[in-house]
This record gives structure tokens, sequence and C-alpha cells, in this order.
């Protein structure tokens, strides 16, 4: 069976304009009535990372949630907005972000995942103690709300990657240090959450994106685009088509290949691939190779083959965030200022994530410089 799924340009963040497009994104997709009913608890669930201004392109616009909220109370949803930031409560992070005045002017209620419950007969499909947020699993409708933004482990984060939030809070960093530093385990993790939740829409905001050291510390990049599908698998494929790489080049589009869960036919409406390419799009360094290098191989030439998160001490403020952020606490603060223990890193980028000031980047070890960085644009 196939899916669909729609893109519509929409070059600013005008609310009226924001609107207008979701309309016709939804509706190319059968209306906003082919997801909700009257009656539906409908949860919106944006990319609320961190408290960023919304021009610095971290958090999902206040205009597509806008949007959004207005599109289910026309329909006769009962729509709340949903999150678990890294750092700070969700209040403080949506107030900066600009979703807090979109709720209050709606009269719209911001829920904070602090919930967490084993899901009632819908256990991952490889991890079985997976706790989501009580708010998500309680929702007739989950509406998915990405922002178009790179990530330094998992190369993009799209559709499938915007549902970790749904886990609570610290439990978060358990699920990271569970990876470690096994990029695929985390795709697991990620594609077990999908599964689990498995929201009725997703609405990509690319209008602004974020291109480089995301997904809190990259460039805001106009693309001028809007995504949406019932299908987030299939809407994350298709950001691969319009970026020009491997759609297996992003590693949950790859464990869903590998379960075959995934569908390789997808309608596209609206504008067409070729017409809305995405070119000169900078990628993130990622924190490992995607080649199928042997265990203990990759053991061998950990240092040489894999990333490692750095701090630029000119922009750190010591605020201490990375450090608190840190699951398996490889950060400690000296006199001479904050150190990793590489030795304990996992490369979650958990603190580049957790970093205002933008002070964390991603260095590449001295295999990976030596070695083209197209094989980030091929998928195995």
């Amino acid at each position: 069976m196939k899916s669909s799924v729609s893109i519509v340009r929409c070059q600013t963040y005008d609310e009226g304009k924001v609107l207008d497009a979701l309309r016709r994104s939804i509706d190319l997709l059968g209306g906003i009535h082919s997801f909700i009913k009257r009656g539906d608890r409908v949860l919106l669930k944006p990319n609320l990372l961190y408290g960023r201004s919304p021009e610095k392109a971290v958090t999902t616009h206040p205009s597509i949630v806008r949007g959004m909220v207005q599109m289910v109370q026309e329909a006769g949803g009962i729509p709340s907005i949903g999150d678990s930031p890294s750092i700070g409560s969700l209040i403080k992070t949506a107030e900066k972000a600009g979703i807090k005045a979109v709720a209050d002017k709606m009269g719209c209620p911001l829920v904070e995942f602090d919930k967490p419950v084993l899901p009632p007969k819908r256990g991952g499909k490889i991890f079985k103690q997976l706790e989501i947020d009580q708010t998500v699993l309680d929702a007739d409708v989950v509406i998915n709300l990405p922002k178009f933004k790179t990530h330094g482990l998992t190369l993009l984060t799209l559709g499938v990657k915007n549902l970790f939030g749904c886990i609570p809070g610290s439990r978060k960093m358990l699920w990271h240090l569970k990876a470690g530093e096994d990029r695929k385990v985390f795709a697991q993790i990620l594609m077990d959450i999908y599964e689990i939740i498995q929201p009725s829409l997703t609405i990509l905001d690319g209008i602004t994106g974020m291109e480089g050291n995301g997904p809190n510390s990259g460039r805001p990049i106009p693309l001028g685009l809007i995504l949406a599908s019932g299908d987030a698998l299939s809407l994350d494929q298709i950001v691969c088509d319009l970026l020009g790489i491997s759609r297996k080049s992003l590693i949950t589009n790859r464990v869903a290949f590998e379960r075959g869960t995934i569908k390789d036919e997808i309608d596209v409406l609206g504008e067409k691939v070729r017409g809305a390419k995405i070119s000169d799009f900078q990628f993130p360094t990622l924190s490992q190779p995607d080649w199928n290098i042997p265990r203990f191989l990759r053991k061998a030439l950990r240092n040489a083959l894999a990333s490692k998160p750095v701090i630029e001490e000119e922009r750190c403020n010591a605020c201490n965030r990375c450090e608190e952020s840190c699951p398996p606490k490889a950060l400690n603060r000296k006199e001479k200022g904050l150190v990793f223990d590489y030795g304990k890193c996992i490369r979650c980028f958990c603190c580049l994530e957790a970093c205002p000031e933008g002070a964390i980047s991603i260095k590449s070890g001295w295999a990976l410089k030596l070695l083209d960085r197209r094989h980030q644009r091929v998928g195995n």
C-alpha cells in the first residue's frame, strides 16, 4: 500500500500565509477531518529541544503551532501542546520559543511530559521497557510537528527522531546510555518509540531549517517548505530525496528498511521533488561512520574513526548545562575549565544539544578527515 507525502511552498512565517500553506498541505492528504473527529483529544508534539528564540531555527516555529491549533479547533478537536525539553521546564522553554504566547492566546494547555508509564499492549519491538508519557498514550490523535534540522548522531532530526521527546525528562539520558556509541541501537530505540506512538499526522517545519552543527548550534537556512504525511517514515524518506542523499543515509530509515516496516512506494503530492531540491546543504559531522566495519576493528580504530565533542573555551560561559545533561558523566570541571573524559564519552552529543552558547562542536577523528565526506551521502 502506498503512502502520501505533500510538499507545499511557504517562504515566510506570516501567520496567515502559514495557515494557508498548512491547509493546502493537509487538504492534499484528504483534509483535516481525515485525521480528527469532533471531540478527539489531540496532542501536538513540536520540537522544543531548548528555549531559543524562533529565528534561531532550534524549535518548531510558533506560527506552525498556531496554525495547527486553529485547524484542530475548527475540526472540533480538543488540542494540547506537549513535550519534554532537554534542559529546563516546558513553560520556560515554550516561552522563549514563542509557543507559550500561542498557547495562551488560543486557550490551548501546555503539558509537560513528566508521567512515564509502560504502554499497555504496545511495548517496543526490541526494547520492552520503553516508558512513554501518559499524556501521549491518552491522546486520541498525536500530531507530530518536527523541525527540519541536522543532528550529529542521527544526521537529521525529522519525523521519527522528534518523538524521542515523548520519553519524559531524565529517562532520555538512560536510553542514550543504553545505546552507548552504537548509532544503530539508538535508531532501534527511536523506531520502537515511533511504532508505539504511531502519530496520525506529521507536519515538518521546513520554512527555515538548520544546517551544520545541529540540532542546537547550527545555522538557520531558508528552505521555504512544509511537508505533511500520515506516515512520518515516508516523510523522512522524501526529505532525503530533496537533499539528494540515499534514503538509507538516515539511520532510522535504514533500521525501518531492515524491519520491513518502510514503504518504498510513496505518492508525492503538491510540489514535485525535482522542483523542490535542496542544494549546497551542509550536513553535520557524524559521531561515527556508517560503514559496516567489524566490531573488533571499530573498537581498535575508535579514536581514529569516531568524532568527539570539543569545547570552544572562548564561547563557554560556564553554565554547566553540558555537564548536567551528560548521561555517562564524562564531563568534569577542572581548574582550567570543563574537561571531557573521552574514555567515558558515548558520543550522544547531549552536551551539544544542551549548550546555549554553541560552545560545543564536533571534531572528526584523523581517519575520517582523510576520507571523502560524501560517504555520509551513501547508504549501505
